[in-house]
């Protein structure tokens, strides 16, 4: 077991070593894959309340590393790059989904859509985010050369849900993950209401849409 212990010592370092020697580079694809989305998403008149990127913090790699499920944590841990799109309104969510698809090559087996997981009678965190890499179209520009192999992570969420994940994570952080079943209740049940209201927020949208074309529709007929 010693030797197992050492081997993993080993792993973590040679891993941490690894990524400090490349975070700069990492740093640079969050922000060029931020702002390739950015610009098409206003190329298609998409409005989204925000785009952030970020990088894995060394603390962060080195925590993440040390977990059992990683034997190799250089070529399976996917999220040393990250961008997290925040829509005003659930529809938005696939709707920018289907864009992402076709800006970027899709690890579809690390790629989750975190409200396809959830039973019927259940509730709790969704989101989709996708493990990515760009297309040889974009690595063929000599400004993009630099980032082939390299995984990004895109994660895609309504406003309510960023607001109930972010809380619920600061809670269950606190805790280590070991929230109490009753409070953990409490936060499923908040979680429904936060996604009727989703629903509700989608239905207003798509009225005020509707109406703003029939008045459009009959101004123009003046």
């Amino acid at each position: 077991m010693g030797v197992l212990l050492m081997a993993d010592k080993d792993i973590i370092k040679k891993t941490i070593s690894w990524y400090k020697e490349r975070k700069d580079l990492y740093n640079q694809l969050a922000q060029k894959v931020e702002s390739v989305i950015k610009n098409r998403l206003e190329e298609k008149d998409i409005i989204f309340h925000s785009i952030e990127n970020r990088v894995k913090s060394i603390e962060s790699l080195k925590r993440k590393s040390k977990k059992s499920k990683y034997k190799d944590p250089i070529n399976e841990i996917t999220d040393l790059a990250g961008i997290r799109i925040i829509t005003l309104f659930e529809k938005d969510v696939y709707e920018i989904s289907d864009i992402i698809k076709k800006i970027f090559k899709i690890d579809y087996p690390n790629s989750e859509d975190k409200s396809d997981l959830l039973e019927a009678d259940k509730m709790g965190y969704k989101s989709v985010h996708y493990v990515a890499y760009f297309k040889k179209n974009l690595l063929d520009k000599e400004e993009f050369n630099k980032f082939k192999g390299l995984k990004f992570e895109i994660q895609i969420r309504s406003i309510l849900q960023h607001a109930w994940a972010e809380i619920e994570h600061d809670r269950n952080y606190k805790l280590r993950g070991n929230l109490p079943k009753h409070l953990q209740r409490r936060f499923y049940i908040l979680s429904g209401m936060l996604e009727m209201a989703d629903r509700e927020f989608n239905l207003l949208a798509k009225e005020v849409d509707e109406y703003k074309k029939k008045t459009d529709d009959i101004d123009e007929s003046k």
